[in-house]
């Protein structure tokens, strides 16, 4: 059973063809980034194959990304020249990209258990500046989805490890680095969009 890395390694193009298709816009984008200082930098944490971190900087903000999927970035460089992409998981310490005004982190945690949230969070904290925001997107649940983690490519077999959060959840495991602000609109019921606030001192 091959796991997320290699999901997305094998899928990349399949997720490019989608995501950089006219109207493909995270449809709350230009509201979070109206958030942000003019010309702000801005992180698109979990940003596949780049297109997010496109259409941010084509809105005027200095945009960068991460990744862990090797092949993704390969097709985020080739189509965003000049954008600085890096590789590396959202879990481990990625403070080297250096302080940012907001991180975008569309569908990222989805990827992330219950248990490692606030993990998450702190790794956000460790580069958003205070009074910074992140917008995340959550598919919204409880636990690992079974119908949406496993899934056969080529006669592979792939556990993609999707997982479910309450907004509850979320907020609880943003809340020592980050204040909880409201939801942003979503074009699909079962998916949230959350913002986030980056607080002063960590306590």
């Amino acid at each position: 059973m091959r796991g997320v890395r290699e999901y997305y390694d094998k899928t990349a193009a399949e997720w490019a063809e989608n995501g950089y298709k006219d109207g493909a816009d995270l449809p709350c984008l230009d509201e979070f980034l109206s958030l942000l200082p003019p010309g702000g930098r801005v992180l698109d944490l979990c940003c596949g194959a780049g297109y997010e971190t496109g259409r941010i900087r084509a809105r005027g903000f200095e945009a960068l990304g991460l990744d862990f999927s090797g092949e993704s970035l390969k097709i985020a460089r080739q189509r965003n020249r000049g954008i600085p992409f890096y590789q590396g998981d959202m879990l481990e310490d990625y403070a080297y990209v250096g302080a940012v005004d907001g991180v975008l982190l569309s569908a990222g945690l989805v990827h992330v258990e219950t248990a490692d949230l606030p993990l998450a969070f702190a790794q956000m904290a460790g580069v958003v500046r205070p009074g910074g925001y992140v917008l995340a997107s959550i598919r919204e649940g409880t636990g690992k989805l079974a119908q949406w983690s496993l899934r056969e490519i080529d006669g592979e077999q792939y556990d993609r490890s999707f997982i479910a959060h309450t907004p509850e959840e979320v907020v609880r495991g943003a809340e020592r680095w980050f204040s909880y602000c409201r939801e942003l609109p979503s074009d699909m019921a079962v998916w949230r969009q959350l913002l986030f606030r980056r607080t002063g001192a960590d306590t």
